[in-house]
Parts: structure tokens; sequence; C-alpha cells
């Protein structure tokens, strides 16, 4: 419990919303049917369900399984950039970063290459991958909630996205040297694996996952999610993420008080009236509040869900707060060389900026296409 209470106290970024939650106290009422109660036990169920997933350690398993197949230091590497890709499309580019940031830290040690810029690659593949599915980040929920999505209709908007991103990931192999690798030289270490936890885990994520799609009620979701854990493990209670909880009902009020701010919105109104308008809305505002806040904000003044979509999306690229992933992976790199390293950030911040400049110009022609 200590540790719990400590994780929300030392959590910068809810520090930064609570401090917004008492200015608008001075300019405006809150009222608590602003929380959008959907999308907070749609948030709750998967942070719950991820949990488990951490706790039981399937996806480290399963990723060390398929790495230790591999024969050259690129078939690592892309290997790699691929399964962070598509395990952050169904458990979030967090846990995709807190699970393989540690492990390419042991294997680029192993394999005796830099792992820098692959680290920067995988933060950048965990965001786009997450960007996918409905349930990949906690915006994509919240949108998917607002909007009243139905699955169908999320994947229409996301395809595009993925399938660029998808192909950048299998090009950013080819920047790396290969170097054939020798057999003990991967040598890792398999997490232990409780066949009959794992196997009652998985078929419960379908129905937790039902639930986030509209396909059964959100209690459903929250049911199962609980009794998952009193059944496989209890502790995990503990080790939930309930900061992004408190952080998006802090979020649903401050937005709340500031969309019957005539001024403020007069101004948003204004910026999202057109879907590019919106879009770069959504892409600008992330990098200076990050694109959870910031799709919380546009989607209270515009119904152009598909231009709002792509530019957080897009946005999670550039600065260092455009995304969480990005503080979370620097404080992943961190932890692993065991320093304060500020030249990780800075490099992170330079191929993502590069890389919104080109996704920017690649919305435009989403956009225009769809």
């Amino acid at each position: 419990m200590k540790t719990l209470v400590y994780k929300i106290l030392n959590d910068r970024t809810l520090w930064v919303t609570t401090v917004l939650l008492i200015l608008t106290l001075f300019v405006g009422h809150i009222q608590l049917n602003d929380i959008d109660i959907q999308t907070i036990l749609s948030l709750l169920s998967l942070m719950i369900l991820i949990s488990l997933y951490e706790g039981e350690g399937l996806l480290k398993y399963v990723a060390l399984t398929i790495i230790k197949k591999c024969q050259t230091t690129r078939q690592v590497q892309l290997t790699i950039f691929l399964l962070v890709f598509f395990s952050a499309m169904f458990l979030t580019n967090d846990v995709a970063i807190i699970t393989f940031i540690p492990i390419f830290v042991v294997i680029a040690q192993k394999i005796h290459i830099n792992a820098v810029l692959p680290i920067i690659l995988l933060t950048v593949f965990a965001n786009l991958g997450s960007a996918v599915t409905p349930f990949g980040n906690p915006q994509n929920i919240y949108l998917a909630s607002h909007y009243q999505l139905q699955i169908g209709d999320f994947f229409q908007m996301s395809w595009p996205l993925g399938l660029i991103s998808f192909l950048f990931v299998l090009l950013s192999s080819l920047f790396f040297r290969s170097s054939n690798l020798e057999l003990e030289q991967l040598t890792l270490d398999l997490p232990t694996i409780r066949p009959k936890q794992t196997k009652l885990l998985i078929a419960g994520s379908f129905f937790v996952l039902a639930g986030l799609l509209h396909l059964l009620p959100i209690m459903v979701s929250i049911v199962v999610s609980i009794l998952l854990t009193l059944v496989i493990n209890k502790k995990r209670f503990l080790q939930v993420d309930y900061g992004i909880i408190i952080l998006f009902v802090e979020l649903f009020l401050i937005v709340g008080v500031l969309s019957r701010i005539p001024m403020v919105v007069s101004l948003f109104e204004g910026l999202t009236t057109t879907d590019n308008g919106s879009f770069i809305s959504g892409v600008v505002l992330s990098q200076f509040i990050s694109n959870v806040p910031a799709a919380v904000l546009l989607s209270a003044f515009t119904s152009r869900v598909n231009a709002v979509y792509l530019g957080v999306s897009i946005g999670g690229l550039g600065t260092i707060v455009a995304s969480l992933a990005n503080l979370l992976a620097w404080r992943q790199y961190q932890r692993q060389i065991g320093e304060v390293n500020y030249s990780f950030p800075l490099k992170l911040m330079v191929i993502n900026l590069l890389l919104l400049v080109i996704f920017i110009a690649l919305g435009f022609v989403i956009l225009k296409i769809a």
C-alpha cells in the first residue's frame, strides 16, 4: 500500500493536472457530471488486466522465446521493433516500453551494439503501434467512448496510419548493420509461466476487451478483471496504475470548466472548424500538454473525430512531453544504465521531431483521401 501511495504522490503529471484543477476553480464551477464514467471504467478494467499480464510475465516469455531464434543483429532489432509495435496495440504503449527496454538493454550488451538509437525507435514504434486499436492507449479509449465508435468505425479511421507505421518499422532495420550471432550470445533466461493461470488470464481477456469494444456492457469488463485478479494474484491490485484514472478524472473536470468559458469556446471552435485545423490543433497541443489532455480538450469543441485522432496520435511524436510514453522511456533507460542521462532525451526529441514533420505531411494526405 505504501508503494502505491508513493507512486501516486510522486507522479509529476498528476501534480501538474492537480494544480491546473485548483486554478480552474477561480474561473468556473466544477461539475461532477463532466466525468465520463464509461471512459473511467474502461481504463480501470484495462489497467487491472495489464497489471496481471505484467505480473505473470507472459509478454516477456513470448518475446524472449522469439528473440532467441534470431541469427543476426539486424534480425534481433527488427524482431523487437515488431514485437513492440504489435504488443502496444493490445497491452498499451506503456507496457511495451516497460517490458522491452530492459530486455533490449540486456541483449544489446550481449551482442555488442549501441542501445540508444534502437531504444528511441522502440519508443516511437510503441506510440505508433498503440494508435492502431481502440484500447492501445488512454486517448484512444477515451475517443472511442466519447464519440461512441464501434470497432469497425475505429479501425476504418486508424488503418491508414497503422499501415504507414508498419512500413516504417520494416524499413527501420535497414539503418542498422547486420552481423551474424554466435549461439551463446542470445542465452536468455525465460520467466516461469504458470499454465493454469495463463490460460485463465487469456480467456478472461476476451471478455474484458469485448467490454472495451462495446460488444458487452462495460461492467462485464470491470467484474471480469477484478475476478481474474482475485483468482490469479490479489497482490496485483496494488500494482495497478491508478494514477491514470485520477489523471482522467481531473482532465474531465478541467475541460468541463473550460468548455463553459465563452472566450475559450470561441477560440477552440474557431481552431477546429475544419479537418486540417482540428488535426494541427491536436499535433500542436500535444507538444505542450501531451496527447492525452489534448484529446480530451479538443473533443469538447469538435465532432471531427478522425482529424482529432490523427492529430493526437501523430502529436505523440515530437517533444519529450508529447506522449507520456516518451517520459517513461527516458525513465526506463536511466534505470537500466544506472545513471542520469540527459543526452538520451535530446536525441529522442531530435529523432521524434524529424519523424513528426514526415508524419504531419502524411497526416494531411490521409485526411484528404479519407
